[in-house]
């Protein structure tokens, strides 16, 4: 076996191994708008778990971060929901 065929075996084999590790892992699933509020709401409730249990000043200003930002994206996705009840309630009358 030559270089070039050994190291095209060998590219094959370790693509085969990630890709049927990839498939296996990450299943090409688009979540729901629920499940991505609920999901938005319990990372609001752990950046607020957060910003309660620290300590120390200069992760103080971080968890504060975290809040305001979970905060603000479940707050954006809400309101999505909101706008698709709106054009489902218009679309059904």
């Amino acid at each position: 076996m030559n270089y070039c065929s050994y190291k095209a075996a060998w590219e094959k084999a370790i693509r085969k191994i990630f890709d049927s590790q990839y498939s296996e892992q990450h299943q090409h699933t688009i979540p729901t708008l629920p499940e991505m509020i609920e999901a938005a709401r319990q990372d609001w409730l752990y950046a607020q778990q957060v910003y309660n249990n620290v300590s120390d000043d200069d992760l103080i200003d971080h968890a504060a971060y975290l809040i305001q930002a979970a905060e603000k994206k479940y707050v954006y996705l809400l309101k999505q929901a909101r706008q698709q009840e709106n054009i489902l309630e218009k679309r059904l009358n």
